[in-house]
């Protein structure tokens, strides 16, 4: 008997546009895993129907902006722009044991949690988890006064992070806490 396609397939992403006219798109991932395509050759592309059509991977470019991850993705049966723009908006899957395992294994250069958040130099306070979100990684703060603050890990509010002191200089907070 076969396996339900939610136990065998993991949604990864989904197709924001077209890229170039070789038939390159732009895929916007759900999970943060800078290296997720490197395990990949392929992948299944949620068509109209609902059906995953399997789509071999040629070439992959990675792009982080601003801490927001994207991926140029050029597979081998698109050919050219016409081709890819019938592409847009449709959701990518890959196999869940794969994306699994780089999940377990794909973190931020740096294990955030317990550093201490500064702003103005003044303690603001302990970052207690690093929230998976499709646009950027959220860092969950307990502030001094027990407070919940959620910081989105971009150059917005993230300024620096010193490893060695375990510190992490953020602005512009009040715009978060809506002051």
């Amino acid at each position: 008997m076969l396996e339900p396609i939610e136990n065998q397939y993991k949604q990864i992403g989904y197709i924001s546009r077209s890229h170039g006219v070789a038939g390159d798109v732009l895929i916007i991932p759900d999970i943060y895993a800078p290296t997720l395509f490197d395990a990949l050759e392929l992948v299944h592309i949620a068509n109209t129907r609902g059906d995953l059509v399997p789509a071999r991977i040629e070439s992959v470019r990675v792009q982080e902006k601003n801490n927001r991850l994207s991926f140029f993705v050029k597979f081998e049966h698109v050919t050219d722009r016409t081709q890819a723009e019938k592409l847009k908006n449709f959701t990518v899957y890959a196999d869940r044991e794969i994306v699994n395992s780089l999940l377990d294994s794909d973190e931020l250069p740096l294990k955030l949690t317990s550093f201490e958040v500064l702003e103005d130099e003044e303690a603001v306070g302990t970052v207690k988890a690093l929230l998976e979100n499709p646009a950027h990684p959220i860092l969950e703060v307990v502030t001094t006064g027990q407070e919940q603050l959620l910081i989105p890990f971009v150059d917005e509010y993230v300024v620096d992070i010193d490893e060695e002191s375990q510190n992490i200089q953020c602005k512009n907070l009040d715009q978060l806490r809506g002051l």
